[in-house]
């Protein structure tokens, strides 16, 4: 699983008392939290459903997706994942306190949305090990409002991960087809990874295979145009070990359709990319183009 997020505490879950924390009440001190009918789990956890669906939280190991913003005790948003448009894709695991945020999500079923109040001293002391940023008071709360979208268990994850998997491959090669037939462009693709390969400037040298150093220079850019990388900008040639990992697997696969001394332009579809994950200024899911030059061979 590879949207794993550490958030801003490190997120787990727990199922134990899970339901009957989610029905049992007390009190609710709405002079703290400037809200009224504020509940209270065993531990002390403090919370308000926004929404509350009837059904099962998620028990030890299952998989949960969820939304989140993050507010502190005067109500400035410190993250939000709604805004990032990237869910958060986690397991369920035990708190490392009671009345953490990983106990929060723990009493939260498929469509629930709730409004958790954790204390950010113990929040960052015991959740985070880090220091408190200075945005956030000593002795304050802060606010997660959490949206739990689904709650599966690691096979039925794992299978819809194929499933989406596929229909996203499908989709990146019907658009990076369009732009290549659209604009016009003499690239040929390589059938087994999806890449386009436009030669530029033909090489007089062999081409690499996996083990050699490859040596080059690069830009890369989206779709829309924007240059979002270029090693000429530095003036600094960039080498790897081909075949290892070490760079996107559109580069491992694209490389070695050069020749030594070429000048291409490589379009890889984002499943040969950086996915799902935001890569920086590069947005989830977007193909990539490469303008490369195959420098040296070792």
């Amino acid at each position: 699983m590879n949207r794993i997020l550490l958030l801003i505490v490190l997120i787990g879950f727990i199922s134990m008392h899970a339901e009957a924390q989610k029905k049992t009440k007390t009190p609710s001190k709405a002079t703290l939290f400037k809200e009224k009918d504020v509940a209270y789990a065993p531990s002390g956890l403090a919370y308000k459903y926004r929404l509350d669906v009837p059904g099962k939280p998620g028990n030890l190991s299952d998989v949960v997706e969820l939304d989140f913003t993050l507010y502190n005790n005067k109500d400035s948003v410190l993250r939000s994942t709604v805004a990032e448009k990237n869910r958060v894709i986690t397991t369920v695991q035990k708190p490392k306190y009671p009345g953490a945020f990983e106990e929060a999500i723990a009493m939260l079923s498929k469509g629930d949305s709730c409004a958790f109040w954790l204390s950010a001293d113990t929040l960052f002391k015991l959740g985070i090990g880090a220091e408190m940023p200075p945005y956030i008071e000593k002795g304050s709360f802060v606010r997660f409002e959490v949206k739990m979208h689904d709650i599966m268990t690691m096979d039925e994850y794992n299978k819809k991960q194929v499933v989406m998997a596929k229909q996203t491959q499908v989709e990146e090669d019907a658009k990076l087809a369009s732009y290549i037939k659209t604009n016009n462009i003499k690239a040929t693709l390589d059938t087994a990874t999806g890449i386009y390969y436009q030669v530029v400037q033909e090489g007089p040298g062999a081409k690499p295979k996996a083990g050699n150093k490859v040596i080059v220079h690069y830009t890369g850019q989206l779709l829309n145009g924007e240059i979002f990388d270029s090693s000429k900008d530095r003036n600094e040639p960039f080498d790897f070990i081909l075949g290892k990992g070490y760079v996107i697997e559109g580069w491992d696969e694209g490389i070695p359709l050069m020749h030594k001394g070429e000048k291409g332009i490589l379009y890889i579809p984002s499943y040969r990319g950086y996915g799902a994950q935001r890569a920086g200024s590069i947005p989830p899911n977007s193909s990539l183009i490469f303008e490369v030059e195959l420098l040296d061979i070792k």
